[in-house]
């Protein structure tokens, strides 16, 4: 702020000097100039009073111009001196707070000793002394019509028959495993042209399919025997809002005849097959 003002003070300064120390007649302003110049000629208006008027204008604009830098330089000085309002810190809390300690955990007694169980009451063991003893042994004289056996039975009887055992023993079939790997999957007898054409054939499309315009894939999954047979048809996914078209594809397959069964080492076994079932409205 204090280099402008300063530049401008120079720059006015310059300019009056200039002005005034020039030669009288060669300035526009010149009295004397004028008065030869506009002699005969009107000087109530026009260039004449401008002219004369000039130097007045002059001096007037270049105070208010003084006046103007003076009053702004005053006031950037006043502005300046003007101490800033220092905001004091707030105040510093200077209690104290105490801390409580953590609470103690409580710490388990140490498991008791378990003394050792009394000693039981022995006895040495001694060993046995073998000695040569005579023995009589009684000889039992066996009647040849008395049948030998480990139990003594003195009734005579003439019709005696021995017990007959009654106790009827049932033995449980264990159900043949059904396996879901197998070296070689079931198949249908002909192949799969061959299933394609019977399901094509045998299943009936439903009515409330047809009307509603239902169309999907049925994902069934049964059971394979070993003799080749069908059993435990379910549906793994069926079309959504048509339990009608699942209940069409598993009765499909309940109606399939027997399949090639599936092996493992060579030897048929019972497997789990899966099949989709496509709902396709021409």
């Amino acid at each position: 702020m204090l280099v402008i003002l300063s530049i401008i003070a120079i720059v006015a300064i310059v300019t009056l000097y200039d002005y005034f120390s020039a030669g009288k007649w060669q300035q526009v302003t010149s009295v004397s100039r004028n008065s030869l110049v506009f002699e005969n000629r009107n000087q109530e208006y026009g260039a004449y009073a401008l002219r004369k008027d000039y130097d007045r204008n002059l001096m007037w604009i270049m105070l208010g111009l003084f006046l103007t830098i003076g009053t702004a330089y005053g006031s950037y000085v006043i502005y300046k001196s003007i101490p800033e309002e220092v905001i004091p810190p707030p105040p510093v809390d200077t209690s104290q707070f105490v801390v409580p300690a953590p609470p103690e955990e409580d710490v388990p007694p140490p498991p008791k000793e378990e003394l050792p169980p009394p000693m039981e009451k022995t006895v040495a063991f001694i060993a046995p002394v073998v000695v040569d003893i005579e023995v009589d042994e009684e000889v039992v004289i066996v009647d040849p019509d008395v049948k030998v056996s480990n139990v003594t039975n003195d009734v005579e009887e003439e019709n005696w028959s021995p017990p007959v055992d009654t106790e009827v023993k049932v033995t449980e079939t264990k159900a043949p495993e059904t396996y879901t790997f197998v070296d070689e999957e079931a198949e249908f007898v002909g192949g799969y042209g061959a299933m394609g054409a019977y399901i094509q054939k045998h299943i009936v499309y439903p009515e409330v399919a047809k009307e509603a315009n239902i169309q999907g894939k049925c994902y069934l999954k049964f059971a394979v025997a070993s003799d080749g047979s069908i059993s435990s048809v379910q549906v793994v996914r069926g079309i959504p809002g048509c339990p009608e078209c699942d209940k069409a594809a598993m009765k499909v397959v309940k109606s399939m005849p027997n399949w090639k069964a599936g092996k493992i080492n060579g030897k048929s076994v019972s497997s789990w097959f899966q099949m989709p079932i496509n709902f396709t409205l021409e």
